[in-house]
């Protein structure tokens, strides 16, 4: 790998935001996730979990609800009281409607897509029809005295559930009339509260609704009585979550303590036909409130103010116990926030609204319409690439103003790409960790790219959860390919065989007192170092000096506001 003067920076102060809600979408395995500032992220869960589509957030937007429509279609709702909509092709606001309820607390969809309910801070539940281009209000329901923090359809669309302050509210869809007002006790711990903010609320087929609230309690009621059937006191703080799965077989809630609780219908005797919701895995993957959780038909997702997204595969659900079985816990966008300026020696950081540039020290279309996220220009200045959301990357030629080729298309996303100087060959990464190498003067894949996909890359190198952010290039190797993702930085030398599965894929390097020929045996192409994490930008100043940009994970968690105090046994 030889030696390199390095440039270790720390200073950029890059604080992702919390978590506030998350949405998933069954039929096309995806997941939208809003942030605190108005964020809202898409991950393509059948792509490796990769970031696939990123909607910048705004100061007057505080994003509380997020729920997917028939059509694939992605409403979000806020403090500022709009409904707004997502162009998941050109990544804009397609409209913002004005609910006229004050700020907006809650939202679902009905079991059939076509329409939609909010809750407000007036107390109103309002419906709204789904139209191909927009949504139109339809009526509201019965005013409720106190703002509407939850909502749940039943499965048939006939009912909903909804969540207020000291007591939950069973509608009739037809009427608009509350046909149940259920009242939850105030009890926390054996002392009263002045009052109980019920966070959430599920529906179930057979009438259950389920509830968690502020006074850290699981309650399963019957909407057909209006009764309270059973109660799990499961935390100390409030529990702020809850999503079923789509057999209603199993559900999961997050605490305000950092604890995600798994509960499961189970038979009560192994020959009984009677089953009862019984409480099997707390998992703590936490530090802070666990905001939003959604539940997959392989995995529990969770989501809070720690910022960390975490999804935890179901061990029973997962056929092949390989890396897709593994936690995965992504604090990092997927996309790279830092340019350089080789020449100039500048770093150029990217924050959710606004730049910052720092010096390095001595140490509208008509028609494929489709938003670039990553582009990498030749260092001649002769092309252009270009790679959209979907996985396609094109070629264009800067002195002809027109495309010149289309790489061919992939299955999965592009996460990096970068055009090697004098022999302009395009290297690019894709979320299942595949690199690739296209010749864009041949038009075609070079021949070393041919070879490592005829032999295929380490089952470790695939293994890897995070993708590959930045490609770069060794000015005086040409055979020299540089890469990272957030917890490695590798050098592929393209004279060097490939490693097989039986090879050690970090391997250190012999002593250099070995002989030549033994560490011409023992080495291969991949050089990767771990020492730099979690490394959010690596490149090449010259030939000997590397700048490398990290963010521990310590000093985001120190910037958060502090988790929910906990009583210690004997004080």
């Amino acid at each position: 790998m030889g030696e390199f003067k390095v440039h270790r920076v720390r200073f950029f102060n890059y604080v992702p935001s919390g978590i506030r809600c998350v949405a998933y979408n069954n039929q096309s395995n995806r997941l939208a996730v809003s942030r605190t500032d108005g964020t809202v992220e898409i991950y393509n869960l059948s792509a490796n979990y990769f970031q696939e589509k990123f909607f910048p957030g705004h100061e007057s937007r505080a994003t509380e609800a997020l729920c997917w429509a028939k059509g694939q279609r992605l409403f979000s709702a806020g403090l500022n009281g709009e409904i707004i909509e997502y162009d998941l092709q050109a990544l804009n606001i397609k409209y913002a409607v004005d609910a006229f309820g004050g700020p907006i607390w809650s939202m679902a969809v009905s079991p059939h897509g076509s329409q939609l309910l909010v809750g407000c801070e007036d107390g109103s539940v309002k419906l709204f029809q789904i139209t191909p281009e927009k949504i139109q209000f339809e009526r509201n329901f019965d005013r409720q005295k106190s703002r509407i923090l939850s909502l749940s359809w039943h499965p048939s669309g006939t009912h909903v559930a909804a969540g207020s302050i000291d007591y939950i509210s069973v509608f009739d869809v037809k009427s608009g009339s509350a046909v149940h007002k259920m009242l939850v006790d105030r009890q926390y711990m054996g002392v009263s509260k002045r009052k109980c903010i019920i966070w959430g609320v599920a529906f179930l087929s057979d009438g259950t609704v389920i509830s968690v609230d502020s006074a850290g309690k699981v309650q399963f009621w019957d909407s057909a009585t209006g009764t309270l059937v059973k109660n799990h006191l499961i935390a100390n703080a409030d529990v702020q979550s809850i999503a079923v799965s789509d057999q209603e077989d199993s559900f999961v809630v997050g605490t305000a303590e950092g604890t995600v609780f798994h509960f499961q219908l189970v038979s009560v005797t192994s020959n009984s036909s009677e089953k009862q919701w019984v409480r099997t895995k707390p998992f703590q993957h936490h530090t802070h409130d666990v905001r939003a959780v959604a539940h997959s038909p392989t995995a529990l997702i969770s989501g809070g103010t720690d910022t960390h997204l975490v999804i935890r595969p179901l061990m029973e659900k997962v056929e092949v116990k390989n890396y897709d079985a593994a936690l995965r816990k992504i604090t990092f966008p997927h996309r790279r926030l830092i340019s350089c300026s080789k020449k100039r020696q500048l770093l150029l950081f990217q924050f959710a609204h606004h730049l910052e540039l720092w010096r390095l020290g001595s140490t509208v279309a008509t028609g494929t319409v489709e938003s670039m996220c990553l582009l990498a220009v030749s260092p001649d200045g002769n092309w252009l690439a270009a790679s959209g959301t979907s996985a396609g990357v094109h070629v264009y030629s800067i002195k002809h103003l027109k495309l010149h080729c289309t790489v061919p298309s992939y299955n999965f996303p592009v996460t990096a790409l970068a055009i090697a100087p004098n022999t302009n060959n395009l290297v690019i990464a894709h979320s299942d960790q595949q690199v690739f190498e296209y010749s864009i003067p041949d038009k075609q894949y070079t021949e070393w790219s041919r070879t490592i996909q005829k032999q295929g890359f380490h089952y470790l190198w695939l293994q890897r959860d995070t993708p590959i952010t930045h490609i770069s290039f060794h000015p005086k190797r040409p055979m020299h390919i540089l890469l990272h993702d957030a917890y490695m930085f590798c050098i592929i030398d393209k004279s060097l065989p490939l490693p097989n599965d039986k090879t050690l894929l970090y391997n250190p390097l012999p002593p250099t007192n070995e002989s030549d020929v033994i560490r011409r045996r023992t080495a291969h192409a991949f050089k990767i170092s771990k020492i730099y994490k979690p490394l959010l930008f690596m490149d090449l100043l010259d030939e000997r000096t590397l700048v490398a940009v990290e963010r521990p994970l310590d000093d985001i968690i120190a910037q958060l506001p502090p988790p929910i105090k906990k009583k210690k046994f004997g004080t």
